[in-house]
């Protein structure tokens, strides 16, 4: 009995809360049935004893205040200077990219041709910091020329 009771206050309030959000300025009645438990409803039953519950008016209330002319202006100016630095934040990013982009196309295509001369030479050399020239043998070039091709390929993506 005491689970039935709980179970129905429970019902009750779910009902009201319910009625309450969904129409403030109906009736809700409370009665007893047949078996013994209180029941709620916005329609009155016809056969039995009904008790009209005073329930207290609730204002809706918008979302959001009421807001001035002048203050709906600033907000409108503020967001639209927001997005107007965003836009132009944005643009400057994608021409930053672009000119990494064209240096980088730049870099690689002298790289590619500074390849094509490496395979051509047969002689290299270091240069000291004396000004003087320390050749390289032919198996020091032809790592040169592997760590070369590798660099290549790692910067420039290309085989």
């Amino acid at each position: 009995m005491k689970g039935y009771r709980q179970l129905a206050i429970s019902l009750a309030l779910t009902g009201w809360t319910v009625m309450m959000a969904s129409n403030s300025n109906a009736e809700v009645y409370r009665w007893v049935d047949e078996q013994g438990r209180v029941q709620f409803s916005d329609k009155a039953p016809v056969n039995a004893e009904v008790q009209t519950l005073a329930l207290p008016v609730v204002e809706e209330r918008s979302a959001t205040p009421e807001l001035s002319d002048a203050e709906r202006m600033a907000r409108q100016k503020k967001l639209v200077k927001m997005l107007e630095e965003e836009r132009l934040a944005k643009q400057e990013e994608k021409a930053q990219l672009a000119l990494e982009a064209k240096e980088r196309e730049q870099y690689c295509t002298r790289f590619k041709n500074r390849l094509s001369y490496v395979d051509q030479y047969t002689h290299f050399y270091d240069e000291k910091e004396d000004g003087t020239r320390q050749y390289m043998s032919d198996q020091e070039a032809d790592a040169y020329r592997v760590r070369l091709k590798q660099q290549y390929k790692e910067e420039c993506g290309g085989a």
